[in-house]
């Protein structure tokens, strides 16, 4: 490793420091009794360059939008843009998101700009120290909810009912102040005059990403504000018309090169993005992610000029250290070409706990397939017992009420299944006495539709959650609308009805399908039978680096559940009530349905 690298990755260590007054520090004193320590360091001059970008809005469209960047001292590969037109971006991209009434008031005074939410959440930006201070990080962030942390999508207007969901209370304990320091990173903020640049990147990260809004990719020729997703930019070794333009026709731009100082500043970037956003970085052991390069014998490569060096040390970091089974490489940098991604994925994979995740799920798999070589059906009823399965928690209406659910050829997805089984195991003289959810092969999906089945099964669903940057804790409670009458009603639920419930877990059931059960776990009306559920417990948060990489991580929202008003992640999965040893047993519905009746 060269003295070069080696002084800029120990420079990323100060993102583990906690600042003490000193010469040059302000310490501001909070009303809360707290206080927030900067320190402002030496003036620096900078000469600005210019140039306008073409700029696509989660789409391609041939009527280009421009986007005015700009650059410091001669360096070409590193673009800021002014704080007005990001925040004028912020205010579209949130409002092309479906936030409605997001809006943003900028106001300058000195070396600071304050961004004011219509909500009066504020994030203020200092370009003296570079930090951004925000008195409350989740009311800056959080989309038009009635609640300050809500991790339910559709529900980001100030409607009761949205899809068949509806939020009828919360408990909110706010978290604390939040100082992000990017200059422990030898990260700049610039000022001129009136005029204020941040990084283009630090703006994806910090706004964008943190808000759920995508993230940006720039490539030197244009910006592009995506979601993240392989299908916009490169699916099935095919280019998408974001793809052309991101990776250049037939991906020309696929040269290999970065430039020293883009590389050194990506490097920067990552660690800040990493140690305020990755949810996980205490149970990882990971004190922060300049700590973790000089800890890795291959940390110093993503300083390399070679966009493939950088793309595998990004990739082993997300694949071997993370291996958290949310945490994905999802994109190679434009430099890297396209298919870079994917030949990574072939020689390295993606990491020892996908790969147990792969084979445990192959052979649950395999062994449904020997019961139900046509397919396993949604909804099953085997004397007393009904089943409903599905693996993926799936989004699959947006307006509940043009669904039948009466008919199950119409039923495409979560809600369309839970909506049937609830009304055919309430019919008129049912004989089911017993009910069964299967997420023995459930590997996750949306939050809306678990919580919509938990609601369906428990008649309120309660879904608490932990920001682990803010401390911030918030517990939400749903009712579902199950025959989508508009009404919240007894007829919704199969609480109160006599049943004995269960749910069906094994070592595959993941993330959505982990916090389900481990809400059902505390509940004392269903039982947990199979075997330990696969934990998973952060929500997935996408964010892209400077060099053009997209990865999927855990965010720093972790699903919980509250037990004696404390609240418990769920990681660790749910323990079973009922222990089945052999998974034929799962899926040999007879023998499964004999052994319930007899259990107490």
């Amino acid at each position: 490793m060269n003295k070069r690298v080696k002084r800029t990755i120990s420079a990323l260590l100060a993102s583990a420091m906690i600042l003490t007054a000193s010469a040059g520090t302000q310490v501001i004193a909070l009303a809360d009794g707290t206080s927030v320590s900067t320190t402002a360091t030496a003036a620096k001059t900078y000469k600005l360059a210019s140039k306008s970008v073409n700029t696509y809005f989660y789409e391609y469209n041939d009527q280009k939008a421009k986007t005015k960047l700009y650059f410091m001292n001669g360096v070409y590969d590193v673009p800021y843009i002014e704080i007005s037109d990001m925040a004028e971006y912020l205010v579209r991209l949130m409002q092309i998101n479906g936030r409605t009434t997001y809006d943003l008031k900028v106001e300058k005074d000195g070396d600071t700009v304050t961004l004011t939410r219509e909500s009066g959440y504020m994030a203020t930006i200092n370009f003296a120290d570079d930090s951004i201070f925000f008195w409350d990080f989740d009311g800056f962030i959080t989309a038009e909810s009635k609640t300050l942390v809500d991790i339910i999508n559709t529900i980001w207007d100030s409607s009761d009912e949205v899809s068949g969901i509806k939020t009828v209370k919360s408990t909110e304990r706010y978290g604390s102040p939040v100082v992000m320091n990017a200059a422990d990173y030898d990260i700049d903020f610039v000022r001129k005059r009136d005029k204020y640049y941040i990084p283009l990147q630090t703006f994806s990260d910090i706004f964008l990403t943190a808000a759920k809004g995508g993230v940006i990719l720039y490539n030197g020729r244009s910006i592009i504000f995506c979601r993240g997703k392989q299908e916009e930019i490169y699916a099935d070794g095919k280019y998408t018309k974001l793809g052309q333009v991101y990776y250049g026709k037939d991906g020309k731009y696929a040269t290999n090169k970065i430039s020293k100082e883009l590389a050194e500043f990506s490097a920067a970037e990552f660690c800040f993005a990493m140690d305020n956003l990755y949810g996980l970085r205490e149970k990882h052991s990971i004190d922060n992610f300049g700590t973790l390069l000089l800890q890795r014998e291959t940390g110093f490569k993503l300083f390399s000029t070679n966009s493939k060096t950088i793309d595998k040390e990004l990739h082993s970091i997300v694949t071997d250290v993370l291996d958290d089974s949310h945490s994905a490489y999802v994109l190679s940098s434009y430099a890297s070409g396209a298919d870079y991604a994917k030949k990574l994925a072939e020689k390295y994979g993606g990491g020892h706990a996908d790969e147990i995740y792969v084979a445990r799920m192959t052979e649950l798999m395999n062994k449904r397939e020997e019961y139900y070589p046509e397919g396993v059906p949604f909804y099953e009823e085997i004397g007393d017992t009904s089943y409903i399965t599905f693996d993926h928690f799936s989004f699959d209406m947006a307006e509940g009420a043009e669904l039948d659910y009466n008919d199950p050829s119409t039923i495409a997805g979560t809600f369309g299944a839970i909506s049937y089984a609830v009304n055919k195991i309430n019919r008129k003289d049912s004989p089911v006495k017993n009910v069964v959810l299967d997420l023995s092969c459930n590997y996750g999906g949306y939050v809306d539709a678990a919580v919509f089945t938990i609601a369906s099964f428990l008649g309120k669903a309660s879904i608490s959650i932990e920001n682990s940057k803010s401390g911030a804790l918030v517990t939400n409670y749903y009712k579902a609308d199950t025959n989508f009458d508009g009404k919240y009603d007894s007829d919704d639920t199969l609480a109160g009805k006599g049943l004995n419930l269960y749910c069906l877990t094994s070592s595959v059931s993941f993330s959505c399908g982990n916090l389900v059960p481990c809400v059902f776990k505390e509940d004392p009306h269903v039982s947990i039978i199979g075997q330990k559920s696969a934990g998973g417990t952060c929500t997935v948060g996408t964010i892209s680096t400077a060099t053009g990489a997209v990865m999927n991580i855990s965010s720093n929202f972790r699903l919980s559940y509250t037990k004696n008003g404390s609240f418990y992640d769920v990681d660790q999965g749910a323990e079973p009530d009922f222990v089945l040893s052999k998974i034929e047993h799962f899926y040999d519905r007879k023998w499964l349905t004999d052994y319930i009746d007899l259990l107490p």
